[in-house]
């Protein structure tokens, strides 16, 4: 394993290394990022660090109502074919980041609500 200190991390001793992360729980790359970090911490557990969460809101132009699943990919990617692609990529990336993903797009059936709606 590696140590904070062959990696070249200093710090006054007792102080933590403070992560602000702003993520959007919807978003699958934040998740992947999240896996990432959390991979990362564990190389260096002799450091001490506080990670603290901030949400962000990816798609604050979709209504409260949601939107069917198809406008929603067509809007942000312009078209669900589109989507496919991209679809590839983060179901590769997450396998990468050792989480492995399913590709579940037949299970959702419209683009998420605003939070509380």
């Amino acid at each position: 394993m590696t140590t904070a200190a062959a990696a070249g991390v200093t710090a006054p001793a007792g102080s933590p290394l403070f992560v602000d992360v702003i993520s959007d729980v919807v978003c699958p790359w934040c998740y992947i990022g999240k896996h990432r970090i959390e991979s990362a911490l564990a190389l260096v557990k002799d450091v001490p660090v506080e990670v603290h969460w901030r949400p962000f809101f990816l798609n604050p132009w979709v209504p409260r109502e949601g939107i069917s699943r198809d406008e929603y990919l067509t809007a942000k990617f312009g078209s669900p074919e589109a989507y496919k692609g991209i679809a590839g990529r983060v179901v590769a990336a997450a396998a990468s980041a050792a989480r492995g993903a399913r590709e579940r797009r037949p299970a959702i059936r419209g683009a998420p609500a605003w939070p509380g709606a």
